[in-house]
This record gives structure tokens, C-alpha cells and sequence, in this order.
């Protein structure tokens, strides 16, 4: 399993080899170490979504409540995060220099999740 350190690292060195690691502004950057931070507790609530949705169709009551009380946690998580990264958002519009880097490093991240 990537750890966050691991998903940091990986995307250092992409960027570095794409000769945008110090292209960036600073919002830009915090809000991708702000992403990266996130993107395994991101990957886990899809994977325990996709489970309790199961359940549902299944009609297994307990299974799905169990699985929602272990999301909590990690939407909990996630939602600490929301206040700054709606801050750094203004920085990372379509308009910005800095929107490429930003939703390419998303992409990546969201295809390392494993289900």
C-alpha cells in the first residue's frame, strides 16, 4: 500500500522530471501537499461506499451500518481539510497558470486508488 510519504514523493519526482516542481505558486503547491494528504482517506471512503452500496442492494442491513459508522472517521478527515482547500481553490481556477499541474497531479492520484 502507498503511504502518503511514498504519494508525496512520486509526485516530487514527476514534477520534477516535468520540470514543474518550483513552477508552481505556494497556494498552488499547499494545495497539492493539501491533495496528496488526502487522497488515501479519499480512495478508502470510495472503497467503503462502493461496499455499503453493496450491502444496500443486498439487503444487509447490519453490513451497511457497520460500514457507514467506519466512514465517519475519515469523512471527518477529509472535511478538516475543506475550509483551506476552498481558500487555495481561487488560486487553481480554470484561468490559472497553476489548473494543469493541479488536476494532473488529481488524476494520478486518484488512479493509484486501489479497490
Amino acid at each position: 500500500m502507498l503511504t502518503r510519504s511514498h504519494i508525496a514523493l512520486g509526485m516530487l519526482v514527476s514534477m520534477l522530471a516535468a520540470g514543474n516542481a518550483f513552477a508552481v505558486s505556494k497556494e498552488a503547491q499547499e494545495f497539492m501537499n493539501i491533495q496528496s494528504k488526502m487522497a488515501p482517506d479519499q480512495c478508502e471512503l470510495q472503497r467503503l461506499s462502493g461496499q455499503a452500496a453493496a450491502a444496500q442492494r443486498a439487503g444487509d442491513l447490519g453490513k451497511r451500518q457497520g460500514l457507514n459508522m467506519q466512514m465517519e472517521p475519515v469523512v471527518k478527515r477529509l472535511q478538516s481539510n475543506q475550509p483551506r482547500i476552498q481558500e487555495l481553490a481561487k488560486y487553481v481556477q480554470a484561468s490559472s497558470p497553476d489548473y494543469q499541474v493541479v488536476m494532473q497531479q488529481n488524476i494520478d492520484l486518484r488512479a493509484k486508488c486501489k479497490y
